[in-house]
C-alpha cells in the first residue's frame, strides 16, 4: 500500500485537511502565546500557562474517552471545535478591552485544555473508523505529515505575526481555523459505534479499558514510560525561548526553531509511511529513537551556533515523526474499535499526568540555575526511562497479545 491509497479515501482526506488547518491555528497561537508570556512574565509564568492547559485537560480526559466511545466521534470533534472557537473569541475580545494579558491567557488555555480532552481522543478514534486496516499505517503517516506541516508553517506564521501585530491577531487566526475545521467535520458521515453492551457507569467503562491495557505489556509499558518521559520533556520546552533570547535572537527565530523541528517530523512521518516498520521491530526502533530524541534536546542548550541547534532540532523531529507513526499505528491495529476512545484517553493521561507540575518546576529550575543545568537533569531522567523498554522483551513487542477476556482477531496477530 502507498500513501496515495489512504489519500484516495474522500472522507479521510477531508478529515486530514480540516484537522491540519485546526492544528495550524493552534500552533500559531502557541508560538505567539509562548513568546509573549516568556517576555512579559518570565520562565515561571511561561511554565504556569502550560500548567493551566493541562489542569483543564487532564481531569476530563477519561470522561472525554467515554463520550467518544458512546457518541459518534465526528459529532464530539465538531462540538469541541466550535466550543474552542467561541472561547478563543472571548479571550481575544478580553485582551482588546484591556484585561490583564497573563490572567486572560491562563484562563483561555485552561478552558481550551478542557475542550481538547474531547477533540483529541475523538479524532484519534475516528481515523481507523474511516480507513481499512491495510491502509492504517499510510493513513497515520499522512496524519503525521499533516500535523507536522501545521507545526512547520504555524511557528513561522506565529513568530512573524506576534512580532508584527501582537497576540490578538494570533488568537483571531486560531478562531478562523477552528471554524474551518468544524465546517469540514460537518461534511463527514457519522460512523456508528460498535458496542457489545451498554455500560452502566464511567467506573465500569474505565475498568474495562484499564483491564485491556494490563493484558498488553507493550501498551502498559508505553503509557508508563511516557508518564515519566514527559516530566523532562516539559521542562525542556520551557527553556526554548530563553535559548533563543540568549543568542540575541527574536520571535521569528523562535518560530523558525519550531518550524525546523516540524519539518523533520514530516520527513520522519513520510518515511515511516512509505516503508512501514514490521510489527516485530516496532518496539526496538521506538525505544531507540526516544533515546536519540533526548540527546538531541540536550544539544540545544550547548554553546553552539544557532544553525547547529536547528540541525539537532531537525534530527529530533525526524525521530519523533517516525515513532509517532509507530505508536499511532499500533494503537489503531491492536486496540478494539469500541475501546479506542478510552484507551487513547488512558494513554493521554499517562503521558500528561505529571505535566501540570513539570513546566512550573522547569521554569523554577531555569530561573534558579540555568538552561543547561535544567536540560542535563531532564535528559538524564528521560534516558533512564527508555532503558526498560530496550531491556525487557515483552515491552518492545509491539503487537496484540492473546487474552481470554479480549479475544484476538486475525488482523491483530503478528505480521509484517
Amino acid at each position: 500500500m502507498a500513501l496515495k491509497d489512504a489519500w484516495a479515501i474522500p472522507e479521510f482526506r477531508r478529515l486530514l485537511i480540516g484537522n491540519g488547518v485546526n492544528m495550524l491555528g493552534s500552533s500559531i497561537f502557541i508560538i505567539g502565546m509562548g513568546w509573549t508570556i516568556s517576555h512579559v512574565g518570565g520562565a515561571k509564568a511561561y511554565g504556569l500557562v502550560f500548567t493551566a492547559y493541562f489542569l483543564g485537560h487532564l481531569p476530563l480526559l477519561l470522561y472525554g474517552g467515554m463520550v467518544v466511545d458512546r457518541m459518534p466521534r465526528r459529532t464530539v470533534a465538531l462540538i469541541a471545535d466550535l466550543s474552542q472557537a467561541v472561547l478563543v473569541t472571548i479571550a481575544m475580545l478580553a485582551l482588546m478591552a484591556g484585561f490583564d494579558l497573563i490572567k486572560t491567557l491562563l484562563v483561555i488555555t485552561f478552558l481550551t485544555g478542557g475542550a481538547g480532552a474531547f477533540s483529541i481522543p475523538a479524532i484519534g478514534a475516528l481515523v481507523p473508523d474511516l480507513v481499512e486496516e491495510e491502509v492504517l499505517p499510510q493513513a497515520n503517516a499522512l496524519r503525521g505529515v499533516a500535523m507536522t506541516a501545521a507545526w512547520m508553517l504555524g511557528p513561522l506564521i506565529g513568530g512573524f505575526t506576534v512580532e508584527q501585530w501582537g497576540i490578538e491577531v494570533c488568537l483571531f487566526v486560531d478562531v478562523l481555523t477552528f471554524l474551518f475545521s468544524g465546517a469540514v467535520l460537518w461534511t463527514i458521515s457519522e460512523v456508528p459505534i460498535q458496542r457489545e453492551e451498554e455500560k452502566e457507569s464511567l467506573q465500569e467503562e474505565v475498568i474495562e479499558a484499564w483491564a485491556f491495557v494490563k493484558t498488553q505489556p507493550w501498551l502498559f509499558a508505553g503509557i508508563f514510560m511516557f508518564m515519566i518521559w514527559h516530566i523532562g520533556d516539559s521542562a525542556i520546552e520551557i527553556g526554548i525561548p530563553f535559548i533563543i533570547e540568549s543568542k540575541s535572537l527574536g520571535a521569528r527565530e523562535f518560530g523558525l526553531f519550531g518550524a525546523v523541528g516540524a519539518l523533520g517530523a514530516m520527513f520522519g512521518s513520510v518515511i515511516a509511511g512509505m516503508k512501514p516498520i514490521p510489527k516485530e521491530s516496532r518496539g526496538t526502533v521506538f525505544y531507540m529513537f526516544i533515546g536519540g530524541i533526548a540527546w538531541c534536546m540536550l544539544m540545544w542548550a550547548m554553546p553552539i551556533p544557532f544553525w547547529l541547534i536547528l540541525l539537532f532540532a531537525l534530527i529530533e523531529g525526524m525521530l519523533g515523526g517516525t515513532l509517532g507513526v509507530i505508536w499511532r499505528t499500533t494503537m489503531s491495529d491492536s486496540v478494539d474499535q469500541h475501546l479506542r476512545g478510552r484507551v487513547n484517553s488512558l494513554d493521554a493521561i499517562g503521558s500528561l499526568i505529571f505535566i501540570p507540575l513539570a513546566p512550573v518546576l522547569g521554569g523554577w529550575m531555569i530561573e534558579t540555575t540555568n538552561v543547561l543545568t535544567t536540560y542535563s537533569i531532564a535528559v538524564a531522567f528521560m534516558v533512564l526511562t527508555t532503558t526498560a523498554g530496550l531491556i525487557v522483551p515483552s515491552f518492545r513487542r509491539f503487537e496484540r497479545i492473546e487474552h481470554p477476556d479480549f479475544p484476538i482477531t486475525p488482523d491483530q496477530s503478528l505480521s509484517d
